[in-house]
């Protein structure tokens, strides 16, 4: 089978994610941390509607790939 891949920076795999601010408490962090897993899980689901499956998160890059039409 022959692939399509897509890489993407980790940054845009986090939808509203211009929070560059530090959490300084547990709460604030935990709070945090489920608005950008709940962003990501969003971009996710968009790439995956395109056929797109990641393949791997390296360094600062996740991979794509999707089966060539």
């Amino acid at each position: 089978m022959k692939w399509d891949y897509k890489v993407v920076s980790v940054n845009s795999l986090f939808q509203e994610s211009n929070d560059h601010d530090i959490a300084v408490s547990k709460e604030a962090a935990g709070a945090r941390r489920a608005t950008m897993g709940q962003g990501m899980e969003e971009t996710l689901n968009e790439l995956g509607k395109e056929s797109w499956e990641l393949v791997s998160i390296t360094g600062e890059f996740g991979i794509f790939k999707k089966p060539v039409n």
